[in-house]
């Protein structure tokens, strides 16, 4: 790792590489996304001890948020940009959504959806939760999802293809 972005310039530095401005404010302040979408002093506390990992050689780093001991970073130097998501103890990229903020928001309100679908999760609640990111695709992504059980697992048995349909019916790849 080139550098990390001290905390203090972490907002301002995501808004100039896309993030909107609610997302960014919202981080580690939305109920329904606790345990998904922390705020960022896991990354700050670890981050110093695994600078040696080869997915953030040569890259400068500005965590995004913290889920447990799984982080969603900005990477970037003269020639990368890229937000990635990998987890401690696996110098391994699990997540690259490119520079494609939307990608990531996908996969947000996706677990979302799949976290809390058996509590009667409705569409007024999930576009309530897509604003606070700045998704403009919630509404959307809901009819999308919101199918019946048999068809949901037999799209869930190839996520990653699945992902990819609803990121190109969304219009955001």
């Amino acid at each position: 790792m080139k550098k990390l972005i001290p905390i203090e310039e972490r907002e301002s530095e995501l808004i100039r590489f896309g993030a909107n401005k609610d997302f960014v404010e919202n981080i580690g302040r939305i109920d329904e996304l606790k345990y998904r979408v922390e705020n960022v002093d896991g990354a700050y506390f670890y981050f110093p001890t695994i600078s040696n990992y080869k997915i953030l050689n040569g890259l400068n780093i500005i965590p995004i948020y913290d889920e447990g001991e799984s982080f969603r970073v900005f990477g970037y130097n003269d020639s990368i940009q890229k937000i990635f998501h990998f987890e401690l103890e696996n110098d391994e990229v699990y997540d690259n959504y490119g520079t494609n903020w939307n990608l990531l928001f996908l996969d947000i309100m996706f677990e979302y959806f799949n976290d809390d679908i058996e509590d009667e999760l409705d569409i007024t609640k999930f576009k309530e939760i897509g604003e606070k990111l700045g998704f403009n695709k919630s509404e959307t992504l809901y009819k999308l999802l919101n199918i019946p059980v048999d068809e949901y697992n037999e799209k869930y048995n190839d996520l990653e293809k699945w992902k990819n349909e609803l990121a190109e019916k969304l219009k955001i790849l």
